[in-house]
């Protein structure tokens, strides 16, 4: 496993697919905010579309995928070529076909043709899904493996042969894996954790301490697997990943901790000893400062849930 594994490993993506869009004519749809660790995504099947959001206009084409890493609100419109006129779409009609919703709305011009979904965060998120743009927009090439599983996608999802919902999950965490892989790969995003995956030293540093959260790190060991003296390492990371070392160290930890006490599967004192630290007492202040509250009543109110 490298840095990029665990990293997936320890933010527990689950992925599923709830509409095929088919829209022609005029048209657009308002996305509201999603609720925290819901990702909304779409992939454009065939057509055109374009997505505004942050007061800007993005022309969307078929194969590109969109990913909105912390839910932000966005619309989704039709996009007309230079000159072209085109009727209103006519009034929405929704029918089940395989495992979707197909939702369709006829007009003039080439249809959109686009599956809807959403990723949910599972795990540790709070120290290591950070400082990503409001949407991660991937350009599907022909030589890439993204496209032949959007493909598998399509065809699943209009289907319903047994074990179709496995299928989906297994289809949509290797899309979620290789847009990452992408995004890093291609250099694309220099900051938050894509940042650190994305150069090979601090990618080194991840590795380690998702491997290995409760090791005793400190600066020093942290910049010698860096290869760099201390005082480069602690400003290149802090450039990037917008935290020192030793706070997104100390945020990984509690985030690990925090779900495990999510999941109803350890004690506050246990919690305390995944998280690294010696003491239970300095645990409760550490935690209680991040999250509000006590480990305990932290736990508590999500087994209530």
């Amino acid at each position: 496993m490298d840095g990029l594994d665990r990293l997936v490993e320890a933010i527990a993506p689950t992925g599923s697919v709830e509409l095929q869009c088919r829209f022609a004519g005029e048209w657009s749809l308002d996305h509201p905010p999603a609720p925290p660790n819901h990702l909304p995504y779409h992939v454009i099947l065939g057509g055109s579309a374009e997505l505004e959001m942050d007061g800007q206009r993005t022309a969307l084409q078929k194969g590109d995928v969109l990913l909105f890493p912390y839910g932000d609100a966005h619309i989704m419109r039709s996009r007309s070529p230079a000159g072209e006129q085109r009727r209103p779409a006519s009034r929405e009609t929704r029918r089940l076909r395989g495992r979707v919703t197909l939702v369709e709305r006829s007009g003039d011009g080439e249809a959109l043709d686009m599956l809807c979904g959403q990723f949910t965060l599972a795990g540790a998120t709070d120290a290591l899904w950070t400082g990503l743009p409001s949407v991660l927009h991937l350009r599907a090439g022909n030589g890439e493996a993204l496209p032949d599983l959007v493909r598998l996608l399509r065809d699943e999802t209009a289907s319903a042969q047994p074990g179709g919902q496995g299928v989906i999950r297994m289809i949509t965490g290797a899309m979620f894996t290789l847009m990452l892989r992408s995004m890093t790969g291609q250099g694309q995003w220099q900051l938050g954790i894509l940042g650190l995956l994305a150069n090979p030293r601090m990618a080194g540093v991840v590795d380690a301490v998702l491997k290995e959260p409760t090791h005793a790190w400190t600066l020093q060991n942290l910049a010698e697997l860096a290869h760099t003296s201390r005082a480069s390492f602690a400003r290149h990371f802090s450039e990037t990943a917008g935290v020192t070392p030793m706070d997104w160290v100390n945020g990984v930890r509690l985030g690990l901790a925090a779900r495990s006490l999510r999941a109803g599967k350890l004690s506050a004192g246990r919690a305390a000893e995944l998280a690294g630290y010696a003491s239970e007492a300095a645990f409760t202040r550490a935690f209680k400062a991040r999250y509000g509250s006590s480990p305990g009543a932290y736990g508590r109110q999500y087994v209530k849930s």
